[in-house]
């Protein structure tokens, strides 16, 4: 990925490392390791909105979208500036 440019080298405390892992078929699952970011991450919850507060609020829109976002990180092209 870093060839490809998908990904690049980061020092910074909020970077998290990339690590391949097996999968139990033999095939490699990419993950991050968040671990060190938890630590100095502060926990901070937002309560969720009910949802019959939130489908109230759209009773009168007529159009309606669902973004699956799965890999959704290589599918959306970001400039690089």
């Amino acid at each position: 990925m870093e060839d490809l440019e998908i990904i690049r080298k980061s020092s910074s405390p909020y970077s998290s490392p990339v690590v391949v892992v097996k999968k139990k078929d033999g095939s490699n699952r990419v993950c991050i390791d968040y671990r060190r970011l938890n630590k100095i991450t502060t926990f901070d919850p937002q309560p969720m909105t009910p949802p019959a507060e939130f489908f109230q609020g759209m009773e009168k829109d007529q159009y309606f979208s669902k973004l699956d976002l799965s890999k959704g990180y290589w599918q959306i092209p970001v400039r690089k500036e």
